[in-house]
Parts: C-alpha cells; structure tokens; sequence
C-alpha cells in the first residue's frame, strides 16, 4: 500500500512540472489532477500484447509503449493504454504530441466517458493523426484518422485486422486475448 501524502494544490491549477514522481496514475486536465487506480490484468495483458503486435512491423525509429505519459500541453497530460511515437522523443524526457503517430485506449467499466469521448477530444485537438479505441467486450476495434480537428471514424474491425495506417499491420482480435 502506498502512503498518502498530502498534495498542495497549485492556486492556478496544476501543470505537468507539478506531478508527482510516485508510483501512482495521474492525468491533468485543464489544470485538474486525476488519480485513477491501475487497470486491471486482463486490461493490461491486451494493451501489452498489442504492443507485442506492433513493435515488429514499426519502422525502426517509432516504439509502441503501454501506459507512457503523453504532454498535451502544460496543464493537459495523459497516459494512453498504448503508444506509438518516435524514439528522438524519449532524449528529450517527456513525449508531445508532435511525436505521436498512433494513440490507442482500451476500454475499462470505469473509463468508458473519458476513452470514447474525452480522450479522443483532446488527442484530435492535440493533432495526433490516428487512435484507436478497444473495446473488450464484445471484442471490437474501433480506427479513428484525423481529419481537420476531429477524428472520423474509418473501420470497426471486430476479427480480422487488416491496416495500412499508421503502420501495416494484420492480425485477429482475438490474438490480444493471451
């Protein structure tokens, strides 16, 4: 168990520089704090077994990462499930949007709102150019392109995976399942 400390709120909010370096799971938004619970095993085997996926058919300076902080900006910071950016960024110690090729959430009870809407706002307002949303019961993947602004649906794929963007790639849905 982790011992609580007390955290003193920033008067103007918080940004990135204020977080904690603990053990625990934060996500800013606006300047609020978030602390949320890990996910649970089953969450966690699918996001790792999705970057166990990627990672082979990536070009060789992108890296797939489960639950890597991602800097919006200074007072919006998240923590996709799965990650997908260029490796110049981890040099520089915090990764941003412009080194983000693919952001990927997979659904939990407790976060249906933020990954299916949330998220996704911020991501596309952010220019990352492709997420992806999973959904595990029933096992559905749900690929998002950017265009303009805002993401647009361009499959729900709930076998066969069969992709071009952001990288190519092929498999089933059901190999996430370990």
């Amino acid at each position: 168990m982790v011992d609580m400390m007390p955290l003193q709120m920033p008067v103007d909010g918080w940004t990135v520089d204020d977080l904690p370096d603990d053990e625990l799971r934060y996500e800013l938004v606006d300047g609020g704090l978030l602390v949320t619970p890990p996910p649970l095993p089953r969450h966690q085997e699918v996001a790792g077994a999705l970057v166990q996926l990627l990672q082979p058919v990536l070009p060789g300076t992108w890296r797939a990462v489960m639950s890597q902080g991602l800097s919006l900006d200074r007072r919006n910071y998240r923590v996709p499930d799965v990650l997908v950016y260029d490796r110049a960024a981890s040099s520089r110690g915090r990764i941003t949007p412009p080194d983000v090729h693919l952001a990927v959430e997979v659904m939990s009870p407790g976060s249906v709102s933020t990954d299916r809407v949330a998220k996704p706002a911020q991501y596309a307002a952010a220019g990352i150019p492709h997420f992806w949303r999973l959904e595990l019961d029933p096992l559905l993947l749900v690929v998002h392109h950017l265009v303009g602004d805002a993401y647009e649906v361009v499959g729900r794929l709930s076998d066969e995976v069969h992709l071009d963007e952001p990288v190519s790639v092929a498999f089933r849905l059901t190999d996430l399942l370990v």
